[in-house]
């Protein structure tokens, strides 16, 4: 497999790199399509920042890889298959809603996102824009803390919290817990559950937006990472980065945080 610099393709094909859409073909620069140009090399996005390509010509087969990301790094281990939580899902303990009220957070809003748990386990739903189920993450207290993800869906792999406001920005941020303490303050917010943004999450933000500001509003520590994923997904949406001093889930005053979202940088 051969790796090219996203600088080095042709011009055509780094078009199409960079606005990759699902099933996107075009002619592959190794057998320029044969005799009759056929548009034979596949482009996918399968990882952040990392672009696929594979020509389907039986004489040619060439494949490669590019990086939109300069940062991206290619894994070695295979895809992993989609996995369902299938174990119980209790209602919210007693040490449980008290370990969230140090987030807080508006527990009615919680419960209607599905939050329940399983032992000293919080586990929480992961909802598409409209309300389904796309998997679930679980997540205990005890230290070290542990995380887990249940990924039950193909679709991009974000979590909303829709509050229903259309007059106010939605807002991106790292985790669930974050998202919930901003739709507890009426915000429409997603989780990236991580740091990444591929193009079809930055597509689907977009769609939901629908012309409203978009914050980016990544912990504190990860400011120069929102502002390089402003300027990569620039022609999907314009995201707004935010240079937090404090993780949204650790504010305690409300108007410190409604203070945020109303500066345009």
């Amino acid at each position: 497999m051969q790796v090219t610099l996203i600088k080095d393709l042709p011009e055509y094909l780094r078009f199409v790199v960079e606005n990759p859409t699902m099933g996107s073909k075009t002619v592959c620069p190794k057998c320029d399509g044969g005799r009759t140009g056929e548009l034979s090399l596949s482009v996918n996005e399968k990882e952040d920042g990392i672009v696929w390509l594979r020509c389907w010509r039986a004489s040619c087969g060439w494949r490669g890889l590019t990086m939109t990301d300069p940062t991206a790094t290619v894994s070695n281990r295979r895809m992993k298959k989609v996995t369902v939580y299938r174990e119980p899902i209790e209602p919210l303990t007693e040490a449980m809603l008290d370990r969230l009220l140090k987030y807080n957070l508006r527990l009615p809003v919680a419960a209607r996102h599905g939050w329940g748990s399983n032992g000293d386990t919080l586990v929480m739903p992961v909802r598409c824009p409209y309300g389904g189920v796309r998997g679930h993450v679980t997540r205990t207290f005890a230290t070290p803390k542990r995380c887990f993800t249940y990924k039950a869906t193909a679709q991009p792999w974000l979590d909303w919290w829709r509050s229903g406001a259309q007059c106010k920005p939605v807002i991106v941020v790292e985790d669930t817990i974050s998202a919930c303490r901003l739709a507890g303050l009426g915000y429409d917010s997603v989780a990236l559950l991580g740091t990444s943004i591929s193009n079809p999450q930055a597509k689907e933000i977009a769609k939901v937006a629908d012309r409203r500001p978009v914050y980016l509003a990544l912990d504190r520590d990860a400011f120069v990472k929102s502002m390089h994923l402003a300027k990569r997904h620039a022609h999907i949406v314009q995201f707004l980065p935010v240079c937090l001093t404090e993780d949204i889930k650790n504010m305690k005053d409300d108007d410190d945080i409604h203070k945020l979202f109303k500066r345009v940088i």
